[in-house]
């Protein structure tokens, strides 16, 4: 089995816990693991695995209206990804989550901290400054993708190509809105999708996926790993997987001291103004009109 329901982006986003909320439906089958990834090589000029390393995924796929999976960086792969997953998956449906592009910038860097992918003393401004000494072209490159941030943050030319490839099976939905209230946002999805959202237990929908920074960095790759390792469990029952997060929270995580400067999200939002215009323009086609605060502020 291939999946026919992909959450494509953007990355910090919800897209985690959009794909838990819906793996919580009887008539949708979440993919294990959750981010197969199996088309992210087309974004760095690689080839693909063979199809049946994408199929182990599904292999306990039973008869679900839908096959999910969620790789959020799927998004930027832009059109060789898109055709190329339209080819593979024609009758597949697309999700794109949206969310305010310094937000997302700065959810970003604090997830690239947590990870120990940047340095712990390496502050958002100074990360800015990295970011914006690298050209284009050496962003691009894959060893580099913890300096390619801002460029996240650019959706109208992307959003342009998957609305193309895609059409009435491609949703975009906003960030805000899932925060607002994930009852109405995942009913909404439930709707386009043809399924009832009265067969999802709204008691177990939890937030996942924060970003936080751990005291051990040993402990915490020692907690990844076995955090994959139980990625079936947490995808069938994830109410189960809060009792451990929030212990080991309270042993090895500590407080977030990173600051988003007011010059700094000054600089961010003019950087992005032009984008967020063309992007709602774009949306505005599609005949979305309710678009929260930071794609009307001028």
């Amino acid at each position: 089995m291939l999946p026919n329901l992909l959450i494509v982006g953007v990355p910090k986003a919800g897209t985690t816990s959009i794909f838990s909320y819906l793996n919580l439906h009887k008539k949708v089958f979440g993919s294990t693991p959750k981010e197969p990834g199996y088309f992210h090589p087309l974004r760095w000029g690689e080839e693909l695995a063979d199809i049946l390393e994408y199929e182990k995924a599904f292999s306990r796929y039973n008869n679900e209206k839908y096959a999910m999976e969620a790789t959020p960086g799927y998004f930027y792969g832009g059109e060789k990804l898109a055709s190329k997953m339209k080819e593979l998956l024609p009758s597949s449906r697309i999700i794109i989550v949206l969310r305010d592009p310094v937000k997302r910038l700065f959810s970003f860097y604090k997830y690239k901290l947590s990870l120990g992918h940047l340095a712990s003393n390496l502050t958002f401004d100074n990360y800015l400054e990295i970011c914006k000494s690298m050209s284009f072209e050496e962003k691009s490159k894959k060893e580099n993708y913890d300096f390619w941030g801002m460029e996240g943050g650019f959706y109208a030319d992307l959003i342009e190509i998957w609305q193309h490839i895609y059409g009435d099976n491609l949703k975009v939905c906003f960030f805000d809105e899932l925060v607002n209230d994930k009852i109405s946002f995942t009913s909404d999805i439930c709707n386009w999708l043809g399924i009832r959202f009265e067969d999802i237990d709204s008691n177990r929908m939890v937030v996942e996926n924060k970003s936080m920074l751990y005291r051990s960095k040993k402990l915490q790759n020692f907690a990844i790993r076995f955090d994959q390792s139980l990625n079936g469990l947490w995808n069938f029952l994830p109410i189960l997987k809060k009792p451990f997060s929030f212990t080991y929270n309270l042993f090895n995580s500590k407080p977030h001291n990173a600051v988003l400067t007011d010059s700094a999200k000054k600089e961010l939002v003019k950087f992005y103004a032009e984008d967020i215009d063309k992007t709602r323009l774009l949306l505005e086609q599609k005949q979305i009109s309710n678009f929260p605060e930071w794609m009307n502020r001028k």
